[in-house]
């Protein structure tokens, strides 16, 4: 019985599953980027921003579309369909998954086990005047409602950056 809806890289075709060359090409550099070295983000975003169809409606599903693909064992010949990459490739890459997203079964640490290998550190917060400077222009900023999003967006990246630098870690501390 056919999925409703047929995989990207794949077409049907008397009832058999066949590559779909074009989509297969994507694929495959998706993997090839993704070996190299290449993030899901970075390579969903070009896809997106280079307007490659079944990519191009948004960044954010283009970036979701990208880990689904990476991640379907499908794509190395699984369930039915031809394999557009080789077994050892999609091996590799699944290697390389986060393990958050490895499939249930597989070994996972708990939150103290993460956190009692973390050094106790002690850090306090030291802000300067600029920090008031900065709020007080990002009220103003939103209270006007008159900047572009581009432009609250680096107000608030700037104060978040300066009270970051306002982090200090104590001495002997970690």
């Amino acid at each position: 019985m056919a999925p409703d809806r047929i995989p990207y890289g794949y077409r049907m075709e008397k009832g058999n599953y066949m590559i779909d060359h074009d989509e297969a090409k994507i694929i495959r550099a998706i993997f090839t980027m993704k070996t190299e070295g290449i993030g899901v983000y970075a390579i969903g975003k070009a896809l997106f921003e280079q307007q490659v169809p079944f990519f191009s409606d948004s960044r954010d599903k283009a970036i979701k579309k990208v880990s689904a693909i990476l991640y379907k064992p499908i794509y190395a010949g699984e369930k039915g369909y031809p394999a557009i990459v080789s077994r050892e490739l999609f091996d590799c890459i699944m290697k390389q998954k986060p393990s958050a997203f490895r499939k249930a079964g597989a070994a996972k640490k708990t939150e103290a086990e993460h956190t009692e290998k973390l050094p106790e550190i002690e850090y306090e917060y030291c802000p300067d005047k600029e920090i008031e400077t900065i709020e007080v222009s990002l009220r103003s900023i939103l209270a006007e409602q008159k900047k572009s999003s581009a432009e609250i967006r680096e107000s608030i990246m700037a104060l978040a950056a300066k009270k970051y630098d306002c982090i200090r870690i104590k001495e002997g501390s970690g």
